[in-house]
């Protein structure tokens, strides 16, 4: 779908990309450096004048790179494909990169030892999707997945609790806050999961279903001063 795009190679940074920028962009399959495709993958809005027509250019190569580790998911509201509403790119591209994201997710979480982290790769997952709804509706009911999801909850948790977001996102077409939306997964569908995989999160779970002010007295033994009106 993507391997026959190009992209000028003209930059504004020679600092990063050198005098000539990144002639592999102008022709179309040309192999990328890996750490350039890295860096790319994650470069600020306007370092080309075409910023739209490098991502799909890099796509394939890119696509490729996040499947075996090799570009990394520590930036998830940077990552190229989150700064776009790609949706509204011309059929069937939307279509293509949504199967792709479902399939990279797909196949990560459900691998024992994923080349990602799966907090780290979570994160990602919900920036492209844009949305962390839909993104923990598609976290299969696998025996893998579900001990993930375990590995998981020993960070996430704890910022639940204490009503902080534990994706740090700032995502641009999402319905609702992280913190709303994966509690209420918690309190049902995530419950469910841990207490067949691991219990050791039930009480935990249970106080994501209570205020913050009551969750604080159960956890700490004080009552939280209530907010002036």
């Amino acid at each position: 779908m993507f391997g026959d795009f190009t992209c000028a190679a003209d930059n504004p940074c020679t600092h990063c990309y050198g005098d000539d920028g990144v002639p592999e962009l102008e022709v179309s399959g040309a192999q990328i450096d890996p750490v350039t495709l890295g860096s790319l993958a994650y470069e600020s809005l306007g370092i080309l004048q075409d910023h739209e027509a490098m991502v799909r250019r890099i796509l394939p190569q890119l696509a490729r790179a996040m499947a075996d580790g090799t570009v990394h998911t520590f930036w998830a509201d940077q990552h190229c494909l989150a700064r776009f509403d790609w949706r509204g790119w011309p059929a069937p591209q939307p279509e293509v990169i949504t199967e792709f994201v479902a399939a990279w997710w797909a196949d990560l979480i459900t691998t024992p030892d994923p080349h990602h982290s799966v907090t780290d790769a979570f994160a990602t997952f919900a920036a492209l999707t844009g949305d962390v709804g839909a993104a923990l509706a598609a976290w299969p009911d696998h025996p893998v997945a579900n001990r993930h999801l375990a590995t998981a909850s020993n960070f996430w948790l704890h910022d639940l609790v204490h009503d902080d977001d534990p994706l740090d996102l700032l995502l641009r077409y999402g319905p609702a806050p992280a913190v709303q939306v994966m509690s209420d997964w918690y309190t049902g569908v995530g419950a469910d999961r841990l207490r067949r995989t691991d219990d050791e999160h039930t009480d935990t779970v249970a106080l994501l279903a209570l205020p913050v002010a009551e969750r604080m007295t159960k956890l700490y033994g004080a009552t939280l001063p209530e907010t002036p009106t």
